[in-house]
């Protein structure tokens, strides 16, 4: 009876390994010389370490000034966002795809009625009349 289990999670392990998807890489890709990419990590790493306790400051900062603006304001919570969401938004570290240039760095996000940035890239041109 073991034997019989052992062989079946054997069996069960060996489908779920062949079926799982494997990342090709197409052609088209220019491969980075690893010392490149390597830099570019480090390079990422070094600068997070500066960057993401500013960030944690600037967002708690912001929150503590967006509770004392609804305060102030008699509880109106739009006051309150429109402090809140621009500290709090953003990007919290630095990748390498951020040092490449490839992608953007936000320090400061987009307020509560503003789309992402992402929706925006993903968003279908409309064709102007």
């Amino acid at each position: 009876m073991k034997i019989q289990l052992l062989k079946g999670v054997a069996l069960a392990s060996l489908v779920a390994v062949m079926s799982s998807p494997l990342y090709a890489q197409t052609a088209d890709q220019a491969a980075e010389p690893v010392g490149q990419e390597a830099g570019y990590g480090v390079g990422a790493a070094l600068a997070s370490i500066f960057y993401i306790p500013a960030k944690v400051t600037y967002a708690g900062l912001g929150l503590l000034t967006g509770g004392i603006g609804y305060l102030v304001s008699g509880g109106r919570a739009d006051v309150a966002n429109n402090i809140i969401y621009p500290a709090v938004r953003g990007n919290y570290v630095v990748t390498p795809s951020n040092l490449k240039g490839t992608e953007p760095i936000y320090f400061v996000g987009a307020g509560p009625d503003a789309p992402q940035p992402e929706k925006i890239a993903a968003a279908p041109a409309t064709p102007r009349p």
